[in-house]
């Protein structure tokens, strides 16, 4: 589970790069002073003086602005793959006379200009994010706290793991970048791409009555009348009888059924399609990859859907080691759920049996299989998501 990460991040380096106008900038000025040397203007010796007083009053800025600065890394509690995600980042300036402007907050992997290497999530196959985390702070002011936001594209669920946090600034003229490095490392768990589950499909695929939910046969709800009991302290006025009370003398409470939410019991079926390592075809892995993932992501959407709605669900997967969920309705419930799809290997697959806590009433299969160890009886819905 990735909770949020408030630990203070380890300066690790420091450098200077050419900014974005750092190239035009140099070739003009050398043009600049060719031309000078040529014609022997002063005007032009003035001007090339000028662009070197311009790139010495850059460094020193750029210098000073980021000296001491400290940043700090705030991780959300997930992200979803598919959808936008915001890393955020505490910016803190100790120094009491000069201001920072212009700073710019990103994530690097490894070394190197760009700062990726094969195992960043930038450059892996397939990859897990879509274009580098990338901040941007106006002004922080001399010994005040700021906060920056990075938003990122996570594209696949797993754990996404971070490295360093990269500071930045090329203020005031953009020739030269100085660059700072601190290290912190973390992760963040990316749930499944989630979809939404039409309301009609949640009902249908729920052990319901025609009435809509199920009574539980015994007291103490508040939904259909269930029979008569004694006056209680504390039972609300609403619900006395009071023409049974008069004619019995003594008080008389009419005592309501509970509701039972309705039941979904959810197996993901991944016997159907073989591990990727078990084939030597690039295409037919990609292929196999890909239809365990849209089976994921439609038992993610099945199980948030269903919370929402207010029923209750359970979750067994069928062909890798994973721990079933009873039937349950809960917050913490549904994001263990979450949390087990975000994390689940199929790169491990296993054909024993599992014992099943209930009756899966759906069945999601991630490939074409008949008699699947989730049959167990013709009033199952069978999904095939591949």
């Amino acid at each position: 589970m990735a909770n949020a990460s408030r630990e203070k991040a380890v300066y690790a380096s420091s450098r200077f790069e050419l900014g974005p106008g750092g190239l035009m900038f140099f070739v003009i000025s050398a043009l600049i002073l060719a031309v000078a040397i040529y014609s022997q203007s002063p005007l032009l010796f003035w001007a090339f003086g000028l662009m070197v007083g311009a790139l010495i009053v850059s460094l020193i800025f750029s210098a000073m602005m980021l000296r001491h600065v400290t940043v700090q890394r705030v991780l959300p509690t997930h992200g979803v793959a598919g959808e936008p995600m915001v890393l955020r980042y505490q910016l803190f300036n100790p120094k009491r006379l000069i201001p920072a402007f212009g700073v710019m907050i990103t994530e690097n992997w490894g070394k190197g200009r760009n700062g990726w290497r094969k195992s960043s999530p930038l450059v892996m196959t397939p990859r897990k994010l879509k274009a580098h985390p990338m901040g941007w702070v106006v002004h922080i002011g001399p010994n005040q706290h700021i906060q920056a936001e990075a938003p990122c594209w996570p594209l696949r669920r797993g754990y996404l793991p971070l490295q360093k946090i990269q500071v930045s600034t090329a203020f005031p003229f953009g020739i030269i970048r100085r660059v700072r490095e601190f290290q912190q490392q973390a992760e963040v768990l990316v749930y499944p791409r989630l979809m939404r589950i039409d309301r009609h499909i949640l009902f249908k695929l729920s052990d319901m009555d025609p009435f809509g939910r199920e009574k539980i046969e015994r007291g103490g709800g508040h939904e259909e009348f269930f029979g008569m009991r004694e006056y209680r302290p504390g039972d609300s006025l609403k619900i006395i009888d009071w023409k049974r009370s008069a004619r019995t003398g003594k008080l008389v409470t009419r005592e309501m059924t509970q509701p039972s939410p309705p039941k979904i019991m959810v197996a993901l079926d991944l016997t159907g399609v073989p591990a990727s390592s078990e084939s030597f075809r690039p295409d037919e892995n990609e292929k196999n990859e890909n239809a365990v993932e849209q089976a994921i992501s439609v038992t993610a959407s099945l199980v948030c859907d269903a919370y929402f709605n207010g029923y209750q669900i359970g979750l067994v997967v069928l062909g890798v080691p994973f721990t079933p969920f009873p039937v349950h309705h809960s917050l913490p419930h549904r994001t263990k759920m979450l949390e087990a799809l975000a994390q689940l290997d199929t790169t491990h697959r296993t054909e024993k049996l599992q014992s099943l806590p209930a009756r899966p009433t759906v069945v999601i299969r991630a490939g074409e299989k008949e008699n699947a160890p989730a049959d167990q009886g013709e009033d199952q819905t069978v999904f095939n998501a591949s």
